[in-house]
C-alpha cells in the first residue's frame, strides 16, 4: 500500500519543521519545560479529538501494557533524547543522527515481528544508512551558525540521538500488534502520548523543577507568542506526523516505513539554508542524496 509506506515522508516532514522551531524554543523554556509543555499539549488535543469522534474502543485496552510500554519508551525516553540531542548538537546532526532509527527498525521488525525484506530494500535501506553516515561526517562547515556549533561533550549529543532512535524505533515495534488488531491509529497515538506526557510531567516536577537553571525565564515572563508557537509545534509534530506514521506503521512493513521517516536530514537542509542563511557544506548535500536514492528506490521497488 504505497500511501502508507509515504507515511513515513510524511511525517518526516512535520518533524523536519518542528526540529526548525526547536532550538529557539529550547532556549526560551529550557529542554524539560519545552518537552514536558510540547507533549502535555499534545496529548490534550488527541484525547479530545478521539473523545469526540468516539475513536477509543475496548480493544484498545486489551493492548493497554504493550502500548504503555511503547509511549514510555517511545515517546518519553525517544522523544526526550532527541530533543535534547537537538539541544546540544542542532537540527541538522541531531536529524541524521536520529535515521538511524531505519536500520534499527528493520533490525528489531525482522526479530520480533518476522517481517521481511527483499535484497533491494534492504540495499536501499542500506543506501539511506550511508547517507546519514556521510552527512554527519562531512556535513559541517569551518564557520557555520550557533546551531551547527556542539553544546557540552560531543559523544553526548550523539548517544542522545542514537537513543532517542533506538527509543522510537522500538516504540514503533511495541504498538504493531494493537493496530494489527484493529484498534484505531488516533486512539494508539493518544494512549501512547499520554503515557509520555504522564511520566515527562512526573519527572519534571519531581527532579527537573528543583533543577531549572537559574538563568531561564519564568513561565509569567516568556512571551504569549512562543505559547502558542509550542501548541503548533506540538500539533504539527506530535498529533499530525506522529499519528499519520502510527497509522502506516499499522498498514505498512515497519522497516519500509522508519526508513522513509529517516529523510529529516534531506528536508532540513533547505529549511536550515533559508533559516541560517548559510549554504550547508558539500558533504551534508552528499549525504542527502543517497537518503533520497535509498528513499527512491524503497517506494519505487
Amino acid at each position: 500500500m504505497i500511501l502508507a509506506e509515504l507515511s513515513g515522508l510524511i511525517a518526516a516532514l512535520c518533524w523536519t519543521v518542528t526540529s526548525l522551531m526547536a532550538p529557539s524554543l529550547i532556549k526560551q523554556f529550557g529542554t524539560s519545560r519545552f518537552n514536558a509543555g510540547r507533549i502535555f499539549i499534545a496529548s490534550v488535543i488527541l484525547i479530545f479529538l478521539c473523545v469526540i469522534q468516539q475513536r477509543f474502543s475496548s480493544t484498545l485496552w486489551d493492548y493497554a501494557l504493550p502500548l504503555a510500554l511503547s509511549g514510555f519508551v517511545g515517546i518519553f525516553l525517544g522523544d526526550t533524547m532527541l530533543f535534547n540531542a537537538v539541544h546540544r548538537l542542532g537540527p541538522r546532526r541531531a536529524g541524521v543522527l536520529f535515521a538511524t532509527n531505519a536500520p534499527v527498525s528493520i533490525l528489531l521488525s525482522w526479530l520480533f515481528l518476522s517481517e521481511t525484506l527483499s535484497l533491494l530494500e534492504l540495499l536501499a535501506c542500506a543506501i539511506v544508512l550511508l547517507g546519514v553516515i556521510i552527512a554527519i561526517l562531512f556535513g559541517k562547515r569551518g564557520a557555520s551558525h550557533e546551531w551547527e556549533q556542539t553544546k557540552g561533550r560531543l559523544w553526548v549529543g550523539i548517544l542522545l540521538a542514537f537513543g532517542g532512535a533506538v527509543g522510537q524505533a522500538s516504540g514503533a515495534l511495541l504498538a504493531k500488534p494493537a493496530l494489527l488488531a484493529g484498534v484505531d491509529p488516533f486512539a494508539v497515538s493518544a494512549f501512547r502520548v499520554t503515557v509520555g506526557a504522564l511520566a515527562l510531567l512526573l519527572v519534571f516536577f519531581v527532579y527537573n523543577r528543583p533543577r531549572l537553571s537559574p538563568e531561564l525565564r519564568p513561565l509569567r515572563d516568556i512571551p504569549v507568542s512562543h505559547f502558542f508557537k509550542l501548541a503548533g509545534m506540538a500539533t504539527l509534530g506530535m498529533v499530525t506526523g506522529m499519528s499519520i506514521l502510527v497509522w502506516g506503521i499499522g498498514n505498512a512493513n515497519v522497516g519500509i516505513v522508519m526508513t522513509l521517516s529517516a529523510t529529516v536530514p534531506v528536508l532540513v537542509l533547505p529549511g536550515l539554508w533559508l533559516t541560517t542563511k548559510i549554504r550547508p557544506a558539500l558533504g551534508a548535500w552528499v549525504g542527502a542524496i543517497f537518503v533520497v536514492i535509498g528513499a527512491a528506490l524503497i517506494i519505487w521497488f
